[in-house]
């Protein structure tokens, strides 16, 4: 015998896991927004859908901020609850490069999306696309518009999983942030995280190199270095690399502070070594031929020394060591795969119920912590929305 009935907000990764969680002992609504569910999982599986990550307990729960916030979710369910879910589904799943998790070969976010529809299905989930949450009335009840119609809806237990306000292409677009405030719920401006940074190029490495990837460096913000890739854009850098020094990089700028990011062409090698290999003069060749550098590479070194550390094989190899580039500002919110920013943790119960609506649960993006890519973000909504789906009553 089913209990009361639980209206979740939001067709999203979030709200498809807490509505399976909740369908063994509940009545179970979703309403969506768009015309269909789960848009921003298959955005995010394009190309191929690394849906959480293989790392151990300790270093998964360092991924997260606010340090500590998100362990216990973790703890109660981590990816290897998440992977024997997925695979109970019939979706089997592998562990890549780095520790990111994908579904086998052949199996697309598609396919995962409409496994995880009909098992709601089968569990009597109902799902009703096109109606798109506008607040409440007087008397509490959740206001939804359906069409040209205004929808008012009783629920004594209201979970929203509205996302933040990354890719609003997929229904994300943070508008439910004007109904919480208004309703006296303290929420964050939403920033960009997981982004790319701004940058002044000189026109001749846009010309010339916009599109090519920085392979093999190691990129440096404040006390945080990691190594991989960047890709050279038009107006700065992208990739996993960047995205990961985002929050340090962050910081300053709303600190009003000078932002760097400081690149290390060779970090498998010191500046001894380098110089005990470099043989010639000081010309652009004898660098290329003596430090192995590609022509992307002493493009960037080139436009941004002087004559004087041109000249200087010492002087050069320190800046290849350690290039620092002003970084202007993060891209767009819009653009970001991320964001940081949302509903206050203050505000927030230890179910995740809001201490001034402990009928109401929130989860998902919508709450204002952080991770970088690799599986975590999908990982913390769905730990979210399964510790708490177990405290609804």
């Amino acid at each position: 015998m089913q209990n009361k009935q639980v209206i979740i907000v939001g067709g999203g990764a979030a709200g498809l896991f807490a509505a399976d969680a909740l369908s063994n002992s509940h009545e179970v609504i979703i309403l969506e927004k768009q015309s269909t569910i789960g848009r921003k999982l298959l955005v995010a599986g394009q190309g191929g859908l690394n849906i959480t990550n293989d790392c151990r307990e300790t270093e998964l729960q360092g991924k997260y901020t606010p340090e500590g916030w998100m362990n216990k979710f973790l703890i109660d369910f981590g990816p290897s609850e998440f992977r024997k879910w997925l695979s109970d589904l019939g979706i089997p799943t592998f562990v890549g490069s780095s520790g990111k998790v994908f579904p086998e070969k052949g199996i697309t976010a598609n396919d995962v999306l409409n496994k995880i529809k009909r098992r709601l299905e089968e569990k009597s989930v109902r799902i009703l696309t096109g109606h798109t949450f506008t607040g409440f009335d007087s008397k509490g009840n959740i206001t939804v518009i359906h069409g040209n119609n205004e929808v008012i809806l009783n629920t004594s237990r209201l979970i929203l999983a509205l996302g933040g306000a990354s890719w609003p292409v997929t229904g994300s677009d943070g508008k439910w942030k004007n109904i919480l405030e208004s309703a006296g719920v303290s929420v964050k401006p939403f920033q960009s995280s997981n982004c790319g940074i701004n940058l002044q190029w000189p026109e001749a490495i846009i010309r010339n190199h916009a599109g090519k990837p920085l392979k093999n460096i190691q990129i440096t913000a404040g006390n945080f270095s990691i190594k991989g890739e960047a890709l050279i854009t038009e107006y700065g850098l992208e990739g996993n690399a960047i995205y990961a020094v985002i929050p340090e990089v962050r910081t300053c700028l709303n600190k009003g502070l000078k932002a760097s990011v400081h690149i290390d062409f060779k970090p498998s090698n010191s500046i001894e070594q380098l110089l005990k290999n470099f043989i010639g003069h000081n010309t652009s060749r004898d660098y290329i031929k003596s430090l192995n550098l590609d022509s992307v590479q002493m493009a960037i070194l080139k436009a941004f020394t002087t004559k004087e550390e041109f000249l200087n094989p010492e002087k050069f190899i320190g800046k290849m060591k350690d290039l620092e580039i002003h970084a202007d500002s993060l891209r767009p919110v819009e653009e970001a795969i991320s964001v940081v920013g949302g509903i206050e943790l203050d505000e927030i119960n230890e179910d995740l119920s809001l201490k001034k609506f402990p009928w109401i649960t929130v989860i998902g993006e919508m709450i204002d912590w952080d991770a970088p890519t690799g599986g975590f973000l999908l990982q913390g909504c769905f730990s979210m929305a399964n510790y708490a789906a177990k405290k609804v009553c």
